[in-house]
């Protein structure tokens, strides 16, 4: 082997360790990204359940609060509540 095919295989040996190198990084780094979306994903999931439950907790809360309202009512008193709240006013 000549002292230029060396220098060559030095050469070649060098660009394929730099390609290499570049290449497990980038890898990695691919990697790591997709893991920080998908756990993005996931904490807004777990926070819009959070926030449908609490919806769901506060409508029943308040139905539960007119049904105890209404349940305390005389009769006429829900029947003009009704009259005067829901009553389709054209």
């Amino acid at each position: 082997m000549t002292t230029i095919e060396m220098i060559f295989t030095v050469i070649g040996m060098v660009i394929a360790a730099v390609a290499g190198a570049f290449g497990i990084g980038h890898s990695k780094g691919k990697a790591k990204a997709e893991q920080d979306a998908a756990d993005r994903e996931t904490k807004a999931a777990i926070d819009s359940q959070q926030a449908a439950s609490q919806r769901q907790t506060e409508t029943l809360k308040g139905a539960a609060d007119v049904q105890e309202n209404v349940s305390r009512m005389p009769g006429s008193a829900v029947d003009d509540e009704l009259r005067t709240d829901w009553l389709n006013k054209n």
